[in-house]
């Protein structure tokens, strides 16, 4: 909260009849991370606003003549377009930084990988065509993420056009992730796609971390067998760790809608994209708060809760 208030000064509107209202960017954040908490359309978000005064109380909304003035659906999307990404971004940040005070994320373990997601509109002009081997050509986006391992909550996401191969942002959303936060990492796991000089020397010289990054024994000749040693070691050391990230993506498209977004250009979707992930730490720090950790993964035992 304290970290959305600092985002931007509130910004003026005209309501009914020519009179002005205050609705502060502070509110059309904190609407946008309730809205993607409870999977709402703008609709249902802002008629359960109207029938609530309590929470549009919480939300930021003043009193007038009365009763709580609220904001229109086609004024709600064109503030939550106007605030961009970063002030998202930022409050993605700070809910990292308090669950790192709180010690439920550690970063000790990172885990690297990224998931792609499929373009709602077939025209989108920020999404990019993707065809791999033996695959379906998939026309998206690709959602880069950091995991801790312990906690399996992000750290840093980044979305790309799928066309983007991930050694180009793999060693930057790292290195990047490494500065914000000062992590002490220990290990660093990630798959074939990751085995690049730049990713390996930030985790080994920078982080002074091990890099537990797999390695497609194809690149050094089809021909080329694996020893039983080789394929233990790999499934004991790299693929068992690595798992847990690809949990991590499931558990965000089925319980928080990531793939089910109905918007287009690479703003839009990368603002739905951190408000989900918000909306991911905002269910771990509710449960730290209510002082249970054990449903700090648990979406619709927290929200009923609160």
């Amino acid at each position: 909260m304290e970290i959305a208030q600092r985002i931007q000064k509130p910004a003026l509107a005209k309501g009914p009849g020519g009179q002005t209202r205050r609705y502060t960017d502070t509110t059309i954040l904190l609407m946008a991370v309730v809205q993607t908490l409870w999977r709402k359309s703008y609709r249902q978000r802002v008629d359960w606003i109207a029938s609530d005064e309590s929470l549009a109380h919480a939300l930021g909304f003043r009193q007038q003549d009365g009763q709580v003035r609220t904001i229109s659906q086609g004024h709600y999307w064109e503030r939550r377009m106007a605030l961009g990404l970063l002030p998202f971004l930022f409050f993605f940040l700070g809910l990292v930084a308090q669950l790192i005070r709180l010690g439920v994320i550690t970063g000790r373990e990172l885990i690297v990988d990224s998931t792609r997601l499929k373009a709602w509109y077939h025209h989108d002009p920020g999404a990019a065509w993707l065809k791999y081997a033996g695959q379906p050509a998939l026309f998206g986006y690709k959602v880069h993420t950091i995991l801790c391992r312990q906690s399996q909550l992000p750290l840093f996401v980044l979305t790309i056009p799928a066309n983007i191969h991930d050694t180009v942002v793999g060693w930057l959303i790292l290195l990047v992730t490494a500065l914000i936060y000062h992590l002490a990492v220990w290990v660093v796991y990630a798959d074939a796609a990751y085995f690049d000089r730049r990713f390996l020397r930030v985790v080994s010289h920078f982080l002074h971390a091990h890099p537990a990054v797999d390695y497609n024994l194809r690149r050094t000749g089809k021909r080329k067998l694996a020893s039983r040693f080789f394929i233990s070691q790999r499934r004991r050391l790299v693929l068992r760790p690595r798992a847990a990230i690809e949990r991590h993506f499931a558990w965000l498209k089925r319980y928080f809608g990531l793939k089910y977004f109905q918007c287009f250009t690479f703003l839009r979707v990368s603002q739905f994209v951190v408000l989900t992930y918000i909306a991911a730490l905002a269910i771990a720090l509710a449960a730290q708060r209510y002082q249970r950790p054990d449903l700090i993964r648990r979406r619709s035992m927290v929200l009923a809760h609160v």
